[in-house]
């Protein structure tokens, strides 16, 4: 049985709840929820990097148990898992730059970048994050409980 349906919940709770507390904290500009909600993006980006490593176990253990019709479903799955990450890691990486002193982006060599424009980049990101997160939960769920072969081969054992 492979890792990936126990460990995949984490991440995603992780990036969801961060990404609403980077949306609620546009309104209420506390710092507190800035550090929170940065740390539970990068925590959930390593934690679905791991998932998506233990994914390619699950696809493996999908094609030997189920064959091979499910190639089509099971990189659709793999390529919004893939868009979640890359989007959840480019707001970890916008939030370290802009939004915490120690890596502040405020130095001689660069403009000072306009707030407002980093708050929409963020709000952005962390919208199309939940949406890619929602698309790619949806696929896997429907791999796992929709798909025919799978249900005959839990039935006939």
């Amino acid at each position: 049985m492979p890792l990936h349906p126990l460990i995949v919940h984490f991440p995603i709770a992780l990036l969801v709840f961060g990404a609403v507390i980077e949306i609620v904290n546009v309104v209420f500009k506390k710092e507190t929820l800035n550090q929170f909600g940065t740390l539970l993006i990068i925590f959930g980006v390593i934690l679905g990097i791991f998932a998506l490593l233990s994914g390619e176990g699950a696809e493996e253990f999908a094609f030997q148990n189920w064959g091979q019709g499910l190639h089509n479903q099971v990189d659709l799955h793999s390529f919004f898992a893939n868009i979640s990450i890359i989007l959840f890691g480019i707001l970890a990486i916008i939030k370290l730059l802009f939004k915490h002193s120690i890596l502040s982006w405020s130095g001689s060599g660069y403009k000072q970048i306009n707030k407002g424009i980093i708050s929409i980049v963020i709000v952005f990101l962390s919208i199309s994050g939940i949406v890619s997160l929602a698309i790619t939960g949806d696929l896997g769920g429907k791999l796992v409980y929709e798909n025919d072969n799978i249900l005959i081969h839990k039935t006939t054992k």
